[in-house]
């Protein structure tokens, strides 16, 4: 049995075999064929192979260890065939794969981006028909309903839909939308819900303009930081039926809409507002909302230092909260995000440190994670789909106040959370 209470240290290529965990010492990313610095030693051809290399010597992880590196005295039986079969051929074809490798996840990356870009217009074009529809413009109410339709194409066509997290964002957090957000995510609920084609529609719409009340709150409890008053709360608590009196004159808008509207703030315990409905009292559809909605809250506090990861929102809501919830909707609403939500920092089995990216929607527990490694520049950082990585898992959620300022500055994750579908997938 390996003692775990050893610290790192180095040793000759001489002393590795199969078993031991290891770290390449002094050696840059780029300058080997291996896919990480930090890897366990899986046969002897690894061996062979590092020692072609010139590598001389590397640092032993007894903690990651499964055996540990044999003694100075002790010697590897001779296998004279390995080195034959280590030609510059075998050399050249590692190297292949890395950088066949490396392109797929650069244009991963490039995709995310263009992702960023696309939810971006989204916002823009949903700011606008907001501000129509608060003025009453009919144009802006038609236009509504095209745009959640083109979103609920996506959708409903794509039953691989991935759940991106747009990593790069300006300081002033322009493409951040709470409305958008919550539309994203209650729809990839209803999709995996079976909702019609007529309720995605409405779905769509009410999640959009679910706050749409809050426009007859004064500004300064909007604004207020810090608890509301006893008084502030129950002008704060109208906001949905604000919401619901705007949108039940609108012909154009399913009736569905007004009752998400009216509903999203109502709990399954009876404990909600406006109405204190309970159970099945509360619209489908709305409780749908009303765990988005709470979900977006959590990972997206008024107050930056009372947001939650999504891997803890989701842990939180699940089992603190799902009283208040429709719990076979928060156990879909789960099963959509993944265990590991994107935003979710994480360590994994070889001890690096990374940033889910996408969720993996066959095999939840093998996501796309950014790596952190000070060795790469952070425009070419990694991103390693696990499911590809049969050796290597998520051990662990790590919050972001155990990251060093380092490792913060790289992975760069966001004070706001964006989503977006990408319909490739």
């Amino acid at each position: 049995m390996v003692n775990k209470n050893n610290t790192e240290y180095r040793i000759p290529v001489s002393q590795l075999r199969p078993g031991v965990f290891i770290r390449l010492e002094k050696t840059n990313w780029f300058d080997h064929p291996f896919l990480f610095s930090n890897f366990k030693i899986k046969d002897q051809k690894q061996v062979a192979l590092i020692r072609k290399l010139g590598i001389s010597h590397v640092i032993c992880i007894p903690e990651k260890s499964d055996v540990l590196p044999l003694k100075p005295t002790e010697k590897t039986p001779p296998q004279p065939d390995i080195d034959k079969e280590l030609s510059q051929e075998v050399i050249d074809h590692l190297w292949e794969i890395k950088n066949e490798r490396t392109v797929r996840l650069r244009q991963k990356k490039e995709h995310i981006a263009l992702c960023e870009k696309r939810f971006a217009v989204c916002i823009k074009a949903f700011n606008s028909i907001l501000k129509g529809v608060l003025g009453g413009n009919i144009q802006s109410l038609q236009e509504s309903i095209g745009f959640v339709d083109r979103l609920t194409d996506y959708f409903l066509n794509d039953r691989e839909s991935t759940l991106h997290l747009m990593h790069v964002m300006s300081k002033e957090e322009a493409t951040y939308s709470h409305p958008m957000n919550v539309a994203v995510l209650a729809m990839i609920v209803g999709k995996e819900a079976g909702v019609t084609e007529g309720e995605m529609t409405a779905l769509g719409l009410g999640a959009l303009f679910h706050d749409i009340g809050k426009d007859r709150i004064p500004k300064k409890i909007l604004k207020k930081r810090g608890e509301l008053t006893r008084p502030e709360q129950e002008i704060m608590e109208q906001h949905p039926a604000f919401g619901a009196g705007l949108l039940a004159d609108i012909d154009l808008f399913p009736q569905g809409v007004v009752t998400i509207v009216a509903q999203h703030h109502e709990c399954m315990d009876g404990s909600g507002y406006p109405e204190g409905l309970h159970g099945n009292d509360i619209d489908r559809l709305a409780r749908i909302v009303a765990i988005a909605d709470a979900y977006d809250n959590h990972c997206n506090h008024a107050n930056p230092m009372n947001s939650m990861t999504p891997y803890l929102a989701l842990s939180y809501m699940f089992g603190h909260q799902k009283h208040i919830y429709d719990v076979e909707h928060l156990a879909l609403f789960i099963r959509c995000l993944g265990v590991y939500p994107p935003g979710t920092v994480v360590e994994l089995s070889n001890g690096d440190i990374g940033m889910v990216m996408a969720v993996n929607p066959k095999n939840q527990l093998n996501p796309s994670v950014m790596l952190y490694d000070p060795d790469v520049p952070k425009k070419e950082a990694l991103i390693v789909d696990l499911a590809d990585e049969p050796d290597l898992k998520v051990e662990k959620s790590i919050r972001l106040a155990q990251l060093s300022q380092e490792a913060h500055d790289y992975l760069s994750p966001r004070a706001k959370i964006t989503y977006y579908v990408d319909p490739t997938q």
